[in-house]
Formats: C-alpha cells, sequence, structure tokens
C-alpha cells in the first residue's frame, strides 16, 4: 500500500481530481506556486537568488509574461520582486552594450591589416553579434524552468515507486493518465527506480495505449473537446519543458545567410 508521506499526497490529489495527466496537473500548480516564490520579499531580497536570475539573463519568455500578468492582474499584490529582476538585467544588458560600443569605437580608431584579420570591422561585428547571443542566453537557465523542473522529476520517481505498490498500480491501470511528454519522462527514469520496473513499464505503456486510443476515438467522432483534449496528451500542458534558447540563431541558422 501506497504511504501517505509529503511526496505522495500530492500525486494521490491530482489521481482523485481526475483532470488529465496528474504530472500536469501538478506542473501548472508549481508554477503558480513558483510566481509566489519569486515575488516573495525575502527571496527578491536576496542577493545570492538576484545574482542567479541575472546570470540567466532575467527569466525565460514564458515566465517572464506570465510573472508580469500576475502581479499586474493582482494576482500578486506585490510586484516589488518583478521590478527589481528587470532592473537588475537592464543594468546587465546596459553595462554589455556599453563595453561592446567601446570596442566599436576602438576598432574605428585603429589600424588593421590582412594579416590581422581580428581587427577588421567585420570581425569585431561577428564578435559582438557572439557575445550578445551569450548576454541573452545567459549561463544558467530560468529560475523558474530551473526550480519547476527539478519538482517535475522528484514527482516523476514518486510516481514510479508509486507504482509498485500493486493497490495503486491497479487504481492507475483503470483510470490513470500521462500526457505524451510525462510518459517519456517517467520511461527514462524507471531504471533508476527500485521496483519491478518490467511490471511497470509495462502498465505504463498499457496505459499510454489506452490513452491514446481513447483520443483517437473522440478526434475520429469529432467532438467538440477532442482538439485540445488531443493538444494536452500529445504535448503536455502549455509550457511543458519549454525550456528553450532565447536568442533566434538556433532556429533560423543557415536563414540569415
Amino acid at each position: 500500500m501506497v504511504h501517505i508521506t509529503p511526496s505522495t499526497i500530492p500525486l494521490l490529489e491530482a489521481f482523485e481530481r481526475d483532470q488529465g495527466c496528474l504530472l500536469c496537473y501538478l506542473w501548472l500548480k508549481d508554477e503558480f506556486q513558483s510566481m509566489g516564490f519569486v515575488e516573495d520579499n525575502e527571496v527578491s531580497m536576496d542577493e545570492a537568488f538576484r545574482r542567479d536570475v541575472v546570470a540567466a539573463a532575467g527569466f525565460c519568455n514564458r515566465h517572464m509574461h506570465v510573472l508580469h500578468r500576475m502581479v499586474f492582474s493582482g494576482g500578486i499584490p506585490d510586484g516589488l520582486g518583478y521590478a527589481m529582476y528587470a532592473e537588475d538585467t537592464v543594468e546587465m544588458f546596459r553595462e554589455k552594450l556599453q563595453t561592446m560600443q567601446s570596442a566599436f569605437q576602438e576598432s574605428r580608431n585603429r589600424s588593421w591589416n590582412v594579416l590581422s584579420k581580428e581587427r577588421t570591422p567585420r570581425a569585431v561585428i561577428e564578435s559582438t553579434a557572439e557575445k550578445l547571443e551569450a548576454t541573452l542566453e545567459g549561463t544558467r537557465i530560468c529560475e523558474i524552468c530551473r526550480r519547476m523542473l527539478l519538482a517535475d522529476a522528484r514527482r516523476a520517481r514518486t510516481l514510479l515507486d508509486m507504482l509498485g505498490h500493486q493497490d495503486f498500480a491497479a487504481r492507475f491501470a483503470a483510470s490513470g493518465r500521462l500526457c505524451f511528454p510525462h510518459f517519456v519522462t517517467s520511461m527514462q527514469m524507471l531504471p533508476t527506480r527500485r521496483v519491478n520496473r518490467q511490471a511497470v513499464a509495462t502498465l505504463l505503456v498499457e496505459t499510454e495505449l489506452r490513452c491514446l486510443e481513447g483520443v483517437g476515438q473522440l478526434l475520429a467522432q469529432g467532438g467538440r473537446a477532442s482538439p485540445e483534449m488531443a493538444a494536452m496528451m500529445l504535448a503536455g500542458v502549455e509550457g511543458l519543458y519549454c525550456v528553450t534558447k532565447k536568442s533566434p540563431s538556433h532556429l533560423t541558422g543557415d536563414l540569415r545567410q
């Protein structure tokens, strides 16, 4: 029988709510709680945490906008933290640009020749572009993303351990649901868990096939809710695992040539 612990309680609650993928339900809940966490006065005044935010060049696109909406829609009463994070990041960008501006001026004022390619105007511009991309990317991922990914991984490991108990495994086989991304995550983590891995793997695959077949039938029937259910099943909840680069180079590639 699954023991009631601080780790299993959220998963049991999500399972009882039966609102689709239980890990997606907890992902969204954790995102909401993370907004409050970073806006907490004690956290936003912590210099070490603020340095981490600056090292990530602020928050990612999604979380910058989600945080802004929550602060200025009244979801979070005090927007001081948001303003401080933004101010810190703006100052970092400004300092970087000033340094690059000085490099531009120096390149115009000094001589160069074909044997010193690094001094050519083109070389200076290319170097600046690379530095700008590195500045925008930062040296670590968005702190909210990092917090959520760690929590999501812990929940996936806990779920696998719970599926090792026959009582919960039977309930999950009957009505459990995982989106495909979370199904993949669970299968990737399974080899590290101390459970009957073959039994749990079989359960996960059979459950996922049941879910996919159900969504497929709804799509064939053309129900109004079926497209949304398909999106949730195939991609997970909006924003799931969307830790992407901020700069466009990885998207455009050779299109800039």
